[in-house]
């Protein structure tokens, strides 16, 4: 049975956005730059091929995932936790693989591949494969974002007659790995590499690996069977016995004698062979075991080992995101330090919260506090305002935008200004003359809301 060449597809969800997993697949990081595992041969490198044509604009595996989430009509937000891709790894036993290469039917066998999980998951939602001849085994690496419009699933509950179900496209790991899929996937797909002398083996999956031999099979029937046979004829020996017991009685001792022995001599044999069979099935389960154990182990230690070198790329991603993270926190604390007007309103208020609705025609919304007396207020932006361009770049601070949108009166109401005093003063350039007045509030004021025409009044808001 050493000579049996199996198919191999092995399924794995991926985590989070699946960079790590892009570096090891595509051999390269996320800013390009080649990475190369232990377990590949360098010079072959160059003989990887990325199979399916990104989108415009789509540089990576990674932003394949993405692109196809944020295109696929999804009516839900997609939680943090959700598997936004699946692994599969095809290939086939090695000594089979090897000999479709050196045949010339890897372009065959490639585009088999590419039919099958098409035809299975969907042509959308596969965004990637890429073909690896730079490993021991050549295999292939697809990538499948979960897309269903299939009804989601819910349980009835104890008393209910109805229960409502959600249609159109949803992101849903769980209905792709359904066990009843899995089984079909191993199915579907050993007929679909059959024409190259691979069958129906290892499946892997977040299940557990199986393998299928119908040669075992009918083999462990067949001692069974055997088994079953003898017993019913010791059954008949021992029955024989009984019939020869009843001559004792017509005194025929010695013919009796000799009966017997012959039969406890028959049930010995038959004891003995049935211990024979039982131990050769012992045997054949056994070696059945080890078959499987050398297959699985195989294929399983290859997989294991590139999806711990691509995790562990994955973390080191992820340290030095965090990294970056903490440099730029260090540059924003340095530039308020180095630049303070860039984070402060000319009025002198302080910035408790801003809004920006929408960026195509954009508007600020800004909420000001001076000590406990609170105002808001909000004006649309010119877009072709280089300081849009340049907020919207990073380049300017929020509140510079703000400076820019809002003149220091309109960042404030009347009260905040009597509140800032010479901070105020100074940032309109003259002094706030403040006297008792008629007004609603109990005060008037000279600054320059005051002209109704030139700057309309603003509300107050106290919180």
């Amino acid at each position: 049975m050493s000579n049996t060449q199996y198919a191999v597809c092995h399924l794995q969800r991926g985590s989070g956005n699946d960079s790590g997993m892009s570096c090891h697949i595509e051999r390269k990081d996320a800013k390009g730059k080649v990475y190369v595992p232990d377990n590949a041969d360098a010079n072959r490198t160059p003989l990887n091929r990325e199979l399916i044509t990104l989108p415009d604009g789509v540089k990576n595996r990674t932003d394949a995932i993405q692109y196809r989430i944020d295109n696929a009509g999804l009516h839900r937000k997609v939680a943090k936790n959700q598997t936004k891709a699946i692994r599969i790894i095809l290939t086939g036993t090695h000594e089979q693989m090897m000999k479709i290469v050196e045949d010339g039917k890897l372009d065959n066998w490639i585009d088999a591949n590419l039919k099958w999980l098409r035809e299975t998951f969907g042509n959308e939602n596969l965004v990637s494969c890429v073909l690896h001849m730079d490993e021991k085994t050549p295999h292939l690496h697809a990538t499948i974002v979960p897309i269903v419009t299939t009804e989601r699933l819910r349980k009835k509950r104890e008393g209910e007659k109805k229960y409502e179900t959600k249609s159109g496209p949803r992101l849903s790991a769980d209905d792709m790995m359904r066990r009843t899929r899995l089984h079909e996937y191993q199915n579907s797909y050993a007929a679909a590499m059959k024409p190259f002398g691979l069958q129906r083996g290892i499946v892997g999956s977040t299940v557990k690996h199986q393998v299928n031999s119908e040669y075992y099979k009918q083999q462990v029937n067949r001692y069974e069977e055997d088994i079953a046979r003898l017993q019913a004829d010791i059954e008949k020996a021992q029955e024989g016995k009984s019939t020869i017991l009843s001559w004792f009685g017509k005194g025929d001792l010695a013919k009796a004698k000799k009966e017997l022995a012959e039969k406890d001599e028959l049930i010995a044999k038959l004891k003995v062979r049935i211990q024979t069979l039982k131990a050769e099935k012992a045997q054949l389960q056994a070696q059945y075991k080890t078959d499987i154990e050398q297959l699985r182990n195989g294929y399983q230690k290859e997989i294991d080992k590139a999806i711990s070198r691509a995790e562990t790329a994955e973390r080191q991603s992820k340290e030095k995101d965090a990294v970056i993270d903490r440099q730029k926190q260090c540059i924003d604390q340095l530039d308020r330090k180095a630049n303070p007007q860039r984070y402060r309103l000319s009025s002198g208020a302080e910035l408790v919260h801003h809004f920006i609705p929408n960026y195509n025609y954009p508007s600020l919304h800004i909420w000001t506090k001076v000590g406990n007396e609170e105002y808001d207020d909000s004006k649309s932006v010119d877009w072709l305002n280089p300081i849009w361009g340049s907020f919207t770049k990073g380049e300017a601070t929020i509140y510079e935008l703000a400076n820019a949108v809002f003149e220091p009166w309109e960042q404030v109401n009347e009260v905040q200004a009597n509140l800032l005093g010479a901070a105020f003063e100074l940032a309109i350039g003259g002094q706030a003359q403040v006297h008792v007045g008629t007004g609603s509030d109990g005060s008037s004021s000279e600054l320059p809301w005051g002209d109704n025409d030139k700057y309309p009044k603003k509300q107050t808001t106290r919180r």
